[in-house]
């Protein structure tokens, strides 16, 4: 019933969105065009002096231009609370996300957002994407939740500004600059169930001309785990061994100011060993497998305001290097498979925004990209160099925000094709109602996985594209119930052709396919309240997400069936208490069940974590202690088929700062 009177909700509007895509694109041209004169008639006026904030200037490209999508800022008190898991974690639990993950702690995982893929989202390290070059993925096992204090969701984000793979969204990654005169060093620790350690020892230097910040971590689990197997006769209780897991890294950030000449320099680099657990099923859960995976990446970039021109130039190096073994038994001293896959890339991107008043702004982007796969699983060694020119334009008249973008990518082995977006933020009723828009066509290319891969890959495959929309309303703070409730709406709608996906061929070969036309529809809602009160203060939030992706392909045999993996129901809720040293929270997340592609059904789960910290003064050092419960009510579950997720779990920590 949701689902049909949803779909009139989008017949309603599709002949206007329709209209606006396919008529007004070269209206825009000519509306920039007026905008340019009405910027010079004014200055005509004397108005000739330009208020361009410093923090417009320091602003990431990416972040300028996407004012007017739907995002998210995680709470910093999360990112503390959960600060020893992988972000993967921390999303489920704060976001409507929709995560897949083959296990505990370290095990594969990847989100999806509004129905898309982890393919489909882009995951981005101070603006640079750092998704997988071979599978199109970003693992976020591998990502530590509290090495970052800036984490941000963008649903929906735009493909002509981000490139390949947005249709779901982008997360953003970054440590925020601090000009203040500040220093500071601290140790973080956290001990947890079946055997989890997290160490972090970080520190922060700043002043008006230069801001740093460094951390080096080390983690370790056994993750030996007791869970009931629903696959095996009589369901009994298994526990499960050899899933150990280990992880060392550090991430530095450097940030210079000479003389009004901003230069970013960034090293993240880090080791995982992961060995990965047996299956659910019949018989013990027995596994000699083994992956490693190390990374390293660096960036340089430069930014300075001449005049009304911002110049930003960004250059980046990734290496990524995975070893998978599995000896097969335990008597085997040699493997059964072997492999082992790298990735190098070289990313360049230049940009040159003019602000012609303090209402618009038009900015020029040029990239270049190297990149090389190399491992024995493809025929050869591959190498692409691709390349793409954005154009931009963002007016910020007192009514709203309004943005345009054009995007074209060039490949060496492929032809993408050309993007646009048109958005607006409008302040409907001032300090009350705002209406936000989009429309924008968006692709994602064959990873080299798909293409390349022996046996499997498929060089006949087509890039995915097509075109999507959205329709929001937000209801800014208003004074309900003695406290502060803001409220956001979205209605989307995505119809997107040649969607990839590896489906069994002949048993147990998988194989990436085309399967035609697909759309991906819904409405998500996020209502926030918060009460301050004398001495305390309750913030509480609901979020509830209902997505539909189905096959829209008339002559496919799964016409109108639902994608595998994604749930129809996300629901998340958290309360949290504070009242002077003391805080404590409630989080509680659901996940309807899902299809598989073999046909099959993957449970819906409830989960519910409890937290709370008591934070106090010493001579020498600022001291919090942690603790929490993760499924407190102990529930078996998964979130991918035959992959069992931890039961009730306690975690311990403190953290201290000098």
């Amino acid at each position: 019933m949701f689902g049909r009177r949803l779909k009139s909700l989008f017949l309603l509007f599709y002949p206007c969105i329709f209209f606006f895509i396919n008529y007004t694109m070269k209206f825009v041209f000519v509306l920039l065009g007026s905008f340019i004169s009405l910027c010079s008639w004014s200055q005509t006026l004397g108005v000739d002096t330009i208020q361009i904030k410093r923090v417009d200037v320091l602003a990431p490209r990416l972040q300028h231009f996407s004012t007017t999508e739907k995002s998210i800022q995680i709470d910093s008190i999360f990112i503390q609370r959960y600060g020893g898991s992988d972000l993967s974690s921390l999303l489920q639990k704060t976001s409507l996300v929709n995560v897949s993950s083959n296990g505990s702690l370290g095990a594969l995982s990847s989100v999806g957002l509004r129905g898309a893929s982890a393919t489909h989202t882009s995951v981005n390290w101070n603006g640079i994407p750092v998704n997988s070059l071979t599978t199109g993925s970003a693992d976020l096992s591998l990502i530590n939740a509290g090495s970052f204090d800036n984490i941000q969701v963008v649903y929906g984000a735009t493909g002509s500004l981000y490139g390949s793979g947005t249709l779901g969204g982008a997360i953003e990654l970054s440590n925020i600059p601090d000009w203040k005169s500040k220093s500071s060093i601290g140790l973080m620790s956290e001990i947890g169930s079946f055997s989890n350690y997290k160490t972090k020892l970080y520190g922060k230097y700043s002043n008006k001309k230069i801001s740093y910040s460094g951390q080096v971590f080390f983690q370790y689990g056994k993750n030996d785990f007791t869970y009931i197997d629903k696959y095996d006769f009589d369901s009994p209780s298994e526990h499960l061994n050899n899933n150990q897991n280990s992880v060392l890294g550090t991430i530095q950030d450097l940030h210079l100011n000479i003389k009004e000449n901003y230069i970013d320099l960034g090293v993240w680099y880090q080791v995982k060993e992961k060995h990965i657990g047996g299956l659910m099923g019949i018989g013990d859960p027995i596994s000699f497998q083994k992956q490693r995976d190390s990374s390293f990446k660096a960036f340089l970039a430069w930014k300075r305001l001449i005049g009304k021109v911002r110049l930003e130039a960004k250059s980046a190096y990734l290496s990524d290097y995975l070893r998978y073994t599995d000896r097969g038994s335990a008597t085997n001293t040699g493997y059964k498979v072997y492999s082992e896959i790298e990735s190098k890339r070289w990313l360049n991107d230049i940009n040159l925004r003019w602000y012609l008043c303090d209402q618009l702004s038009i900015d020029i982007n040029g990239r270049y990209n190297w990149l090389k796969g190399i491992t024995s699983n493809y025929k050869s060694n591959i190498h692409e160099n691709e390349s793409q020119v954005s154009l931009a334009a963002k007016y910020t008249p007192k009514i709203g925000i309004f943005i345009f973008t054009y995007g074209k990518e060039w490949n060496s082995e492929l032809n993408p094709p050309e993007m646009y977006s048109i958005s607006s933020l409008i302040h409907l009723v001032r300090k009350f109602i705002n209406l936000r828009g989009k429309a924008s066509t968006h692709y994602r290319r064959p990873t080299f996985n798909e293409r390349y891969w022996h046996d499997a890959g498929n060089l006949d495959l087509k890039s995915e594209k097509g075109w999507n929309y959205e329709l929001g309303v937000i209801m800014l703070a208003q004074k309900v119930l003695s406290g502060n409730l803001t409220a956001d709406l979205n209605l989307y709608r995505a119809m997107n052709d040649n969607l990839i996906v590896w489906q069994p061929d002949n048993g147990t070969n998988w194989k990436p396919k085309n399967i035609g036309k697909t759309v991906l529809e819904g409405v998500d809602v996020e209502l926030s309240h918060l009460l301050n009160n004398v001495g305390y203060s309750i913030r509480t939030s609901l979020k509830y997400a209902y997505n539909n992706a189905y096959d829209s392909d008339k002559e496919s045999a799964s016409y109108k069936r639902t994608l595998a993996y994604r749930p129809h129901h996300l629901i998340k809720f958290s309360s949290d208490y504070f009242r002077g040293r003391w805080d404590m929270g409630i989080l509680s997340t659901f996940r309807s069940e899902t299809n598989t592609w073999e046909g099959d059904k993957v449970d819906e789960n409830v989960l519910i974590d409890i937290n709370g910290s008591y934070g106090f003064d010493t001579k020498f050092a600022k001291v919090k202690l942690t603790g929490r419960v993760e499924n407190l009510l102990d529930k078996s579950y998964e979130l991918v088929r035959f992959y069992p997720m931890p039961g009730r779990a306690f975690y311990f920590g403190v953290n201290i700062i000098f």
